[in-house]
């Protein structure tokens, strides 16, 4: 399915290299710019016990990820939509949020309560929410919005990027790394895996299927 395009406070494409400014090194402070924002920051920080850990910079790469791609396929996407989600898709695996329910889920149900306070207008919060909820999804996501499957994609090349990177620049990225390191992520998939694994691994298997009809 074609990717919907949809006026949401737009990531207009732009022609040089790096159309994304990037500081460098480049932190998640310097992205805030919402209240709901600064929340969902805050709320990994807590989940994760610090700051610039290196969860955090998962997440940081995947948003720049997120805004590259959408500068390049000049794709609308609600900037705000896409730092919260961002920051909270695997918040899931956390003592926080965690349930013995599938982790994607759970990541959904902590983040709808984090930003329905902000009164966000019901589709905004839905791709919100989808996209914690559906990044492990094995087929194409659009269908939910251009966050949602932005969001999919950048998880899967900030996890593999000699497997995927759809379309983004291999300069791109590797400048990316550089300024926000990945330094021991592989270690931290393993040890959510690892909980997951001890305290509700039947639940695995659900987080590549279909959310559960709401």
């Amino acid at each position: 399915m074609a990717a919907p395009s949809v006026n949401r406070r737009a990531a207009t494409a732009m022609p040089d290299a790096h159309p994304i400014p990037m500081p460098d090194p480049v932190t998640a402070d310097d992205l805030v710019s919402t209240a709901a924002e600064a929340a969902s920051l805050a709320a990994l920080r807590r989940a994760t016990g610090a700051v610039a850990t290196t969860m955090e910079r998962h997440c940081l790469r995947v948003f720049l990820m997120i805004e590259r791609m959408a500068s390049d396929g000049a794709l609308a996407v609600d900037r705000e939509v896409a730092f919260c989600a961002s920051c909270l898709f695997d918040i899931g695996v956390y003592p926080v949020a965690a349930t013995a329910d599938v982790y994607t889920a759970d990541g959904r149900r902590f983040a709808r309560d984090l930003l329905e306070p902000f009164a966000w207008p019901a589709e905004r919060l839905r791709r919100c929410l989808d996209a914690i909820e559906r990044h492990h999804q094995l087929t194409s996501q659009w269908l939910h919005g251009a966050e949602v499957e932005l969001l999919r994609r950048a998880d899967l090349v900030d996890a593999f990027p000699r497997v995927f990177r759809f379309g983004l620049p291999r300069a791109w990225l590797d400048d990316l790394f550089r300024r926000v390191p990945r330094d021991g992520l592989y270690a931290e998939i393993g040890a959510a895996v690892g909980r997951m694994w001890r305290e509700r691994r039947a639940t695995i298997p659900r987080i590549f299927m279909p959310p559960r009809p709401r």
